[in-house]
């Protein structure tokens, strides 16, 4: 009676592996379609190019000075309100770059007798830039170009403010 109850339990028990791995392997189609998820339809849309021609608007030199001047003038206080021992170096950095390129566009729409006097802020500003490119500078480096880009700033706006120099543009 043992080895039957045994038999039959071996046989119950292989039926319902049986069964088992015959519904895994199968699996119910419905139920796996309800819980998987879809694949995400990709539209991809051809993009339109279409160039557009601006016209060339070219600013009279008055106008290009005043800009010029005026970014002059905002680079150089950004230069000044950053020349700090704290402060960040690339910025200080393109402080300088922005208000050297901005005075040099300005000396370029000067005839040669103001160009020639604004020549000489140029080398200062040209001073304070390899200054500011060496590696390290402390504290007294900072006021000392700080107070230089000051007299310069104040140079530049008393003898070359568009009002004095209207005149002398080529």
């Amino acid at each position: 009676m043992k080895l039957k109850t045994q038999n039959l339990k071996l046989k119950i028990t292989a039926l319902v592996m049986g069964f088992l791995m015959i519904i895994s392997l199968t699996g119910c189609e419905a139920f796996v379609k309800k819980f998987r998820r879809k694949p995400k339809e990709e539209k991809k849309e051809e993009p339109i190019i279409q160039p557009e021609s601006y016209p060339d608007v070219a600013l009279n030199k008055d106008e290009l000075y005043r800009d010029y001047f005026l970014f002059w003038e905002s680079w150089a206080d950004e230069l000044v309100s950053f020349l700090k021992d704290n402060a960040n170096t690339k910025k200080q950095k393109e402080c300088i770059q922005q208000a050297m390129d901005n005075l040099l566009k300005m000396q370029s729409l000067l005839n040669e007798e103001k160009a020639a006097a604004l020549d000489k802020f140029v080398i200062e500003l040209t001073t304070v830039k390899n200054v500011l490119f060496q590696s390290y500078l402390n504290s007294a480096d900072f006021s000392y170009l700080k107070n230089k880009v000051e007299r310069i700033k104040a140079k530049v706006h008393r003898d070359f403010v568009f009002s004095k120099i209207k005149k002398d543009l080529r």
